[in-house]
């Protein structure tokens, strides 16, 4: 055949190729199988669009510590409300008003005295900070442990679903800097340092699960599996990496992503909403399970890290020392 006579099938095989538009074949179909490919991921926070977050709320009960000052835990004797202990009013075990003011005080406009009765009947007072609710930061019951978002996986510009999904969460946190009396310099950044950010993977305490609508379109689902105690309030960074099989080659993509995890809601406003009736899990007790919402359980703060710092100081009475 001579070159001449390729020309009409070339311009007809052109034609056809507007006449027909792209949009009409299968993603795969658009899908280049060289070089140059260019791969995107995109996630949008539904759980809180104020502050562009996902968030979640363990449940915990601000009066209820669990630190060092519970009484069920050291055998302490409980706490009172006078200075004549035995013939006080009791306040109860396990029901503290507030982290104990040390060499360390948290600033607060005043303070609660209470009264413990230690060996040989002699009364020692402490001094404690305000009850949650009187620093109008306000409190809602419930837990929420599911993080959703919306996502948007492409290739070259079209969704495509991808062949390899990772889903990572890192938490990240302030902590104290010990003086220098009690640490080496080795161990400091520089001489005036106080805070320091530290982070670490706590990605084996979730699941992530993806739900596609149709190619590279969908919603991730981020759920907490872990123990519901006070070391995990913190702001956290959520990284989903996506991978598509181009050829030989596979193209990658990662999208960064905040999760608020909160201890409790501090928005006094709650919905309860319930699902049904659970003969009970390994790690709960049966009876109606709910879900539980609440307008903005940020409240008064306008991002994670601060909001995180205050319960931890709260529930702990301050941020633990850095290990490293």
């Amino acid at each position: 055949m001579k070159k001449n006579d390729m020309l009409p099938i070339i311009a007809a095989f052109v034609i056809a190729l507007l006449v027909f538009p792209m949009l009409a074949l299968p993603v795969n179909a658009l899908t280049p199988t060289t070089g140059g490919n260019i791969g995107s991921v995109v996630t949008i926070p539904e759980d809180d669009l104020k502050r562009n977050t996902g968030l979640m709320v363990l449940g915990l009960d601000p009066t209820d510590y669990e630190n060092d000052l519970s009484p069920s835990k050291n055998g302490r004797e409980p706490w009172f409300t006078d200075s004549l202990c035995s013939t006080g009013s009791a306040v109860g075990e396990n029901v503290i008003v507030g982290p104990e003011v040390t060499s360390e005080p948290i600033y607060i406009p005043a303070y609660v005295t209470r009264y413990q009765q230690v060996l040989g009947g002699q009364c020692v007072a402490h001094k404690f900070a305000p009850r949650w609710d009187q620093l109008g930061k306000g409190y809602g019951e419930g837990m929420e442990l599911l993080s959703q978002h919306k996502i948007l996986a492409t290739l070259n510009g079209v969704p495509t679903k991808p062949d390899y999904f990772l889903c990572e969460v890192i938490e990240k946190e302030k902590a104290k800097i010990p003086p220098m009396t009690t640490k080496t310099p080795s161990k400091r950044q520089f001489d005036d340092e106080l805070i320091k950010t530290t982070v670490k993977d706590v990605s084996s305490n979730f699941i992530c699960k993806v739900h596609w609508v149709k190619p590279g379109v969908g919603a991730l689902d981020v759920y907490f599996v872990g123990p519901r105690v006070k070391n995990f309030i913190a702001d956290h960074m959520l990284i989903i990496t996506m991978g598509w099989k181009v050829g030989r080659n596979t193209v990658w993509a990662s999208d960064l992503q905040d999760i608020c995890i909160l201890g409790w809601s501090m928005d006094p406003q709650v919905l309860g909403i319930r699902l049904f009736d659970n003969p009970g899990k390994s790690t709960w007790t049966g009876g109606w399970e709910y879900y539980f919402s609440w307008p903005d359980p940020l409240n008064h703060f306008v991002g994670c890290d601060e909001a995180a710092a205050w319960q931890l100081a709260w529930i702990a009475g301050g941020w633990p020392y850095t290990t490293n």
